[in-house]
């Protein structure tokens, strides 16, 4: 497990994911290192999902997004990881930015979108 102020990230065995739940809002490293921890347990636990709790999220900075589209996405898709999930409530000021990342990653990976973690069936 890797868990800061800002984010925990875990392994859940009953879903075969990758958690990373967002506690506050962070940029650079502090955000980044989650992430990178994040995709080392899908290569290490051969992940078929990531799950992002985006309850407590946040816009990202122009330059974390611009490192997740040429860093780790890229890593993600030439992994186990074919699922991508958020929790995001229907009234989530993130709902836009979250709709594009939608579309974007739907090209790559099957993306769903719920309301809790107990909504989850993979």
């Amino acid at each position: 497990m890797f868990e800061t102020e800002f984010c925990k990230v875990e392994y859940l065995e009953k879903y075969s994911a990758v958690f990373c739940q967002w506690k506050k809002f962070c940029k650079s490293d502090d955000y980044r290192n989650p992430f990178e921890f994040g995709l080392k347990l899908i290569f290490d636990q051969n992940a078929t999902a990531w799950i992002t709790d985006t309850t407590n999220g946040f816009e990202n900075e122009p330059e974390d997004t611009q490192w997740l589209l040429e860093n780790f996405i890229p890593k993600t898709i030439n992994s186990s990881c074919d699922t991508i999930i958020f929790i995001i409530k229907n009234n989530s000021p993130l709902k836009n930015e979250i709709d594009e990342q939608t579309k974007a990653l739907s090209q790559y990976f099957n993306v769903k979108r719920i309301e809790s973690l107990d909504e989850i069936s993979l």
